[in-house]
């Protein structure tokens, strides 16, 4: 193992860090949106009182929310014995969106992408410099999804009403799955120590590519006009990649984690 793969890191969040995060969440998500209502306004010639008068073809969503790696490979575990780190300062406020194209009454083809970045400051447990100073340190970690899936409606999106009307569900539950490949990196830049001399030394270690990825998930629409849901996500996702660069000696890292994400969706 190299000196630089010698020692792990740990992070720990300061203590206003988690509401930055959900912030930054909520201010990207409320921006991502902010055109949706645009939109459906455009719509309104396609629509009438309760109903429309053409079955909607594509689907656009955008959402936001909580994302979580599960951190179950070594470059974690040795983060968090050596570093003021858990695995759940990892975790992240994080978007996605989804293109969907209807193929039966049912079924939508998927297209989905997104990003959850992480950073958080951290020091070494058990060591300080010759000034009696904590020895510092960033980690951070970014995972962008790009996937094709299909998603299936548990009950029927809506109802036509003779040759011309349609008129949608109020509450369609529906699951998915998927897959497609994961772009990545994982980065600590700071001050460490070598275990083996006990000198601190300053470096940028850094890993990153992209690794194959597969996704379940279950969610709901919630109607809320003619071309407008509300709609929820929880989504369950595996990756693992090669943890090379600066990680010389480190088993694959786990890029796998949970999700739950709520958003628009504009149907047309």
């Amino acid at each position: 193992m190299s000196t630089a793969s010698s020692f792990r890191h740990h992070v720990r969040l300061v203590p206003a860090g988690a509401f930055r995060v959900w912030h930054r969440g909520l201010m990207l998500l409320a921006l991502a949106a902010a055109p949706l209502p645009l939109l459906a306004q455009q719509q309104v010639g396609l629509v009438g009182d309760g109903f429309a008068f053409n079955r909607p073809i594509i689907s656009l969503t955008i959402r936001g929310g909580y994302d979580r790696p599960f951190g179950g490979s070594e470059i974690y575990d040795f983060s968090t014995k050596n570093l003021t780190l858990s695995k759940g300062d990892f975790a992240a406020a994080g978007y996605q969106f989804d293109i969907g194209i209807r193929l039966n009454d049912r079924t939508e083809l998927m297209f989905t992408g997104g990003q959850a970045r992480r950073e958080a400051a951290s020091e070494f447990r058990d060591y300080v410099d010759n000034n009696d100073k904590p020895i510092e340190q960033t980690t951070r970690l970014r995972r962008m999804p790009l996937a094709v899936g299909v998603k299936y409606a548990l009950s029927s999106p809506g109802e036509r009403i003779g040759k011309l009307a349609w008129i949608p569900s109020r509450l369609t539950p529906w699951a998915g799955v998927g897959g497609g490949a994961m772009k990545w990196s994982f980065a600590q830049t700071g001050d460490f120590v070598d275990f083996q001399t006990l000198n601190v030394f300053r470096d940028d270690l850094a890993s990153n590519g992209w690794a194959p990825m597969a996704y379940v998930h279950l969610g709901a629409d919630v109607q809320l006009t003619t071309r407008v849901a509300l709609t929820g996500d929880l989504r369950y996702t595996h990756a693992r990649a090669t943890l090379g660069g600066s990680f010389v000696g480190f088993d694959r890292i786990d890029l796998s984690g949970a999700a739950a994400t709520m958003g628009f969706t504009l149907r047309l």
